[in-house]
């Protein structure tokens, strides 16, 4: 009856063959319950009407699929049965691998009675004790050394209730052979995706563990194994330095003991590029999540046109002031002489002691976004209500663009204390948080969000092997700047796109305001309230022209009544044309097939030396302190995280 119906199904599908078609049905409880035998029919009959099941759906799948799918070429011997005669150029390996992926789909044990370079022959686990005959016989072919199958029978005879979804042949191995271009595709794979793709495609239960070091596995074939990536530094940063002219790469290890210990990166079209973009850099760090961990410290930079410019990185074993001071130092080195640059960051004690002994004359601004969380978290056991207004008057602390007004808010601040507010900021000089008494200029950024916004961008290649890292941020960094350079060109503005929308909005809601000339290219401007404006000095009375570093509503006004040019009072920066030539160099790619198989001794390098710390290792960032997280339920899997309907990753 089995095979009648499999006949049925056949005429219905001409290109099945009846002895490899999978015939399998789903209970309530338990999935992909396959139909081998008459007997298992009559079971599945049996249980749908003690359920009560009026109706039966089949589920038709065409059980040979891996030999057909897996293997190279079909040999003119199957021209009848497109199993027997399969070639397979990987050798016994390769029919192996396509072997343990049909017992598992078939949901059966099998054992090898022949298993050598040359032959493999595989019988049902069940052959001797329930009279089996299942088989399938694979040898070399005359002349050459591919796989073929010679022989094989598909029927099995051992009936139902030998059939498991716990299958020894599931090993890791197989899992990183299924999930191989899952990782590829997607480098932040995760184990629980893995067990229930598995079980979706195939059927049979794995557990978390094999499926974690299944993707370790799978990681290693695609990307290269994490200890012979380190070996391979020294030829990748000689050649990233050969194909990018004014590269600045310094590869630091230990000469008597080979232990890799950091590695500086700037890429010479970054280093050209900073310098048509404003004197601003973010610093910041963040942890790597691959099998050394180590850190990876970033200094990054603003486009004119408010997007990221990255301009070098560093990977290090933590961070330090050590490690701090050698980055700071190596980027010194890189920028042009004469810039006052200013820097926005954390208050990391390593990064704020560094940045005092290599860029003492430079301005440094703690991001408020941090300072908010911090005081949040100083202020604990008091109302919310209480929190939120003594953080609101900090704000206003530290946007007020005069003293005067700061010191009015400080006192507002300051009316209701109880001496926390006053002990935070103790050790939180003025010059480092608020407008009135920054030295240099911040060009109206208050946080480090750009910082921020690299560390993301980088996430998914974080958990690489050290080489492969390093290699995928250029190409990174290289596919941002071209498509960038690409969108600039079409660009018919004199201004960069979002800096003339500020211009334009800025002449819309000032358009009704009154301007009068005082003299001397100084004019008073009617607005609510009225403010002075000096276009020689580049002032204006509400500090927003010298904070931001580009004109404010009232600046454009009197330029726009006054007739003057406006490009003659805006920083060159903002051109479109300085645009360009920030993306005008290239980052040349590395063509990885000039690597060396094996390295020279010269070239040898170990990873660094680490002690891995108890417990399951930390992949997800540790909040700040006083950090508010916000946790919201998806309307896909109904689960309670930090995504959404259309971020949710889940499979349904």
């Amino acid at each position: 009856m089995i095979s009648a119906l499999s006949s049925i199904k056949c005429v219905r599908w001409s290109n099945l063959d009846p002895d490899s078609v999978i015939l399998n049905y789903s209970l309530k409880d338990t999935e992909h319950i396959i139909l081998d035998n008459d007997d298992d029919l009559t079971t599945m009959f049996q249980n749908a009407e003690l359920v009560g099941i009026d109706d039966i759906m089949i589920t038709v799948r065409d059980g040979a699929k891996f030999f057909t799918d897996e293997a190279v070429q079909v040999t003119p011997t199957a021209k009848y049965d497109t199993t027997v005669g399969q070639r397979f150029e990987g050798g016994a390996s390769d029919f192996k691998n396509v072997l343990r992926k049909f017992a598992i789909e078939r949901g059966f044990k099998y054992t090898l009675s022949k298993n050598d370079k040359v032959r493999v022959t595989a019988h049902c686990k069940y052959r001797t004790v329930k009279k089996c005959m299942w088989h399938v016989h694979a040898r070399i072919m005359p002349g050459n050394e591919y796989f073929h199958i010679s022989s094989m029978d598909l029927a099995h005879t051992c009936g139902f209730a030998v059939r498991t979804l716990t299958n020894r042949h599931a090993t890791t191995e197989l899992v990183a052979d299924l999930v191989g271009d899952d990782v590829r595709g997607k480098h932040q794979t995760r184990p629980v995706d893995v067990v229930k793709g598995i079980k979706r495609d195939y059927g049979p239960n794995i557990s978390y563990h094999q499926a974690w070091w299944g993707i370790e596995k799978a990681r290693g074939l695609v990307f290269g194994d994490y200890v012979k990536s380190f070996s391979c530094l020294k030829w990748y940063v000689g050649t990233a330095k050969s194909t990018n002219p004014g590269s600045h790469i310094e590869l630091e290890s230990d000469e008597e003991t080979k232990w890799f210990k950091r590695l500086f990166v700037a890429f010479g079209a970054c280093v050209q590029g900073f310098n048509h973009c404003s004197p601003l850099i973010f610093l910041d760090a963040a942890h790597l999540k691959g099998r050394y961990r180590g850190t990876i410290m970033a200094a990054t930079g603003k486009n004119d046109n408010q997007g990221i410019f990255p301009i070098c990185f560093a990977i290090v074993d933590g961070e330090t002031y050590e490690n701090w001071r050698w980055f700071l130092e190596h980027l010194r080195s890189i920028l042009a002489l004469g810039r006052d640059i200013t820097f926005i960051s954390d208050r990391h004690t390593g990064l704020l002691m560094a940045r005092r002994d290599i860029f003492p004359e430079s301005g440094h601004g703690y991001c408020l976004l941090h300072l908010k969380r911090n005081l949040r978290d100083h202020l604990k056991g008091t109302t919310r209500a209480y929190r939120e207004r003594v953080v609101s008057e900090f704000v206003r602390c530290a946007y007020a663009p005069t003293r005067e007004i700061f010191h009015q808010n400080m006192t507002k601040l300051l009316s209701r204390d109880d001496g926390k507010v006053e002990e935070f900021l103790t050790n939180l000089r003025y010059e480092n948080w608020s407008n009135a008494f920054f030295r240099g200029q911040r060009y109206g950024e208050m946080t480090s969000n750009v910082a921020e916004s690299f560390n993301a961008w980088i996430e998914a290649e974080r958990h690489l092997p050290i080489t492969i890292l390093v290699d995928e941020l250029r190409k990174k960094i290289m596919n941002l700047m071209s498509k960038t350079r690409e969108e600039a060109s079409k660009w018919g503005c004199q201004f960069c796109p979002e800096m003339d929308k500020r211009i334009r909005a800025s002449f819309n809601e000032s358009r009704t305001w009154v301007v009068s000339a005082a003299g001397d290219g100084v004019y008073e401007v009617h607005s609510f309230p009225n403010v002075t404006v000096d276009i020689i000095r580049r002032i204006c009375s509400c500090q927003k022209w010298q904070l931001n570093g580009f004109p404010c509503a009232h600046a454009i006004i009197v330029l726009s009544s006054s007739e003057k040019d406006m490009t003659e009072y805006v920083d060159p920066y903002y051109f479109t044309q300085t645009f360009r030539a920030s993306y005008s160099t290239l980052i040349h790619p590395i063509p990885t097939v000039w690597m060396p198989d094996r390295p020279v001794d010269e070239d040898f390098l170990l990873p660094p030396l680490c002690k891995k710390p108890p417990g399951r290792p930390k992949n997800k960032r540790i909040p700040s302190r006083g950090e508010n997280i916000t946790f919201i339920r998806c309307g896909r899997c109904g689960k309670v995280g930090k995504h959404n309907r259309q971020t949710c990753k889940d499979a349904m």
